[in-house]
């Protein structure tokens, strides 16, 4: 287990790491008390929080810098917290919100570009170890193991495609399909013309 995720390797009265499920939970009861001082202290009426990420709306640029100067007094005050110096950012609405692996606008939603790269990748190398293995089809002639190592790839191939549709990504994943499945197209098979998620061919 790496150092930074083990909780003999935490200094006094720093909390779990993050990446515990514990962390989580506890970081909703403990951030309590930022909802109510922004909600409450500093009304805000836009405030969304997802465990430790937080975002406020308003249109004005000086009471945005004004709460954010209140906000980290709070939390180093009350909670023995900072925020992150290099992850704080005001800009306007229209460029679009990075937040909780989405980039949300007034008009739609997108995924963030780096996602969609890393999957790209993924899915060359997995094409360039199908081609190396030169495999017959039908999949029930393949061994057990090499079954379990597409079954991964097939759960990994779903799992991006699981958060590509909560956004507006209907031709990213035709694109995706289309371009960047390459001999993936034999075994994972589209289960609606959405490309919402994909079945595994049997036969």
């Amino acid at each position: 287990m790496p150092p930074d995720k083990s909780l003999f390797h935490i200094p006094k009265n720093q909390g779990l790491p993050i990446g515990n499920i514990t962390s989580q939970f506890f970081a909703n009861v403990y951030l309590n008390e930022l909802d109510q001082f922004v909600k409450h202290r500093l009304k805000a009426k836009y405030y969304i929080r997802y465990v430790d990420d937080f975002l406020i709306l308003h249109q004005d640029l000086e009471i945005l810098n004004k709460w954010r100067r209140q906000i980290n007094h709070f939390l180093q005050e009350k909670l023995a917290l900072k925020l992150h110096p290099k992850k704080q950012k005001i800009y306007p609405i229209n460029q679009g919100i990075d937040f909780l692996g989405y980039v949300i606008k007034p008009t739609h939603i997108l995924n963030r570009k780096r996602v969609v790269k890393a999957l790209k990748i993924k899915l060359w190398h997995f094409n360039k170890k199908i081609l190396s293995l030169n495999l017959e089809h039908p999949i029930r002639l393949w061994t057990p193991e090499l079954c379990d190592d597409f079954k991964k790839i097939f759960a990994c191939v779903n799992s991006y495609f699981g958060m590509f549709i909560h956004a507006d990504t209907y031709h990213l994943r035709e694109h995706l399909y289309k371009k960047h499945f390459g001999i993936l197209k034999i075994y994972l098979l589209p289960a609606d013309e959405k490309y919402s998620y994909f079945v595994w061919d049997e036969d």
